[in-house]
């Protein structure tokens, strides 16, 4: 078996402990080393390795099965989620992203032109305005002045998808309009996907 790379061993550690968590059913909470058992007896030695090198990784997997089991699973799918989320960005990803989730878990077109044009700007932040014509999203900085909105209806819900993803974070200004704040993230995630 290969060995686990750090580039996977996120991926793997999840997906190992959602396996875990499902495997036990609504039992109570698991005790790390049930865990750390479980994986010598699936064949993950790698993995339990590469956990047991790292004292944050332990002491993240143990807050997360100090959890009540529902609330873990429902973490799990939240994750489960995002990275599908991430994943239908990505050539090759895409088609398995839409394979599972055929009706959801994907951002939208005008989602993706969010973060396309944010990365292409410049800009940093912005502003979202109310007029008589409709709303607006205004660049605080950068090259462009405006951001094109190709579907007004949905994009509450398209900002919403993207701070909930982490790939805006919100804020507001001193009169209490929407600020919208590109992140780091959303930026090498639009650089990988060449949106």
């Amino acid at each position: 078996m290969e060995p686990v790379s750090v580039a996977t061993g996120f991926a793997s550690v999840v997906g190992l402990l959602g396996q875990f968590q499902a495997s036990r059913g609504g039992a109570d909470q698991a005790d790390f080393n049930e865990f750390l058992q479980w994986l010598v007896d699936s064949n993950h030695e790698e993995v339990k390795a590469l956990i047991e090198s790292n004292s944050k990784t332990v002491i993240g997997i143990k807050a997360l099965l100090n959890q009540n089991h529902d609330v873990l699973l429902q973490k799990l799918d939240a994750l489960d989620s995002a990275l599908s989320s991430f994943g239908s960005l990505i050539p090759g990803f895409s088609e398995i992203s839409s394979g599972l989730y055929p009706s959801g878990s994907q951002l939208s077109e005008q989602a993706k032109q969010i973060l396309s044009q944010f990365q292409n700007s410049g800009a940093s932040k912005i502003l979202e305005l109310h007029t008589y014509g409709g709303v607006s999203l205004m660049y605080l900085g950068g090259k462009e002045r405006e951001m094109k909105i190709s579907d007004p209806r949905f994009l509450e819900d398209d900002l919403k998808t993207l701070v909930e993803l982490g790939l805006l974070r919100h804020d507001f200004n001193g009169k209490g309009d929407n600020l919208y704040i590109f992140t780091r993230t959303a930026s090498e995630l639009v650089l990988s996907a060449n949106l």
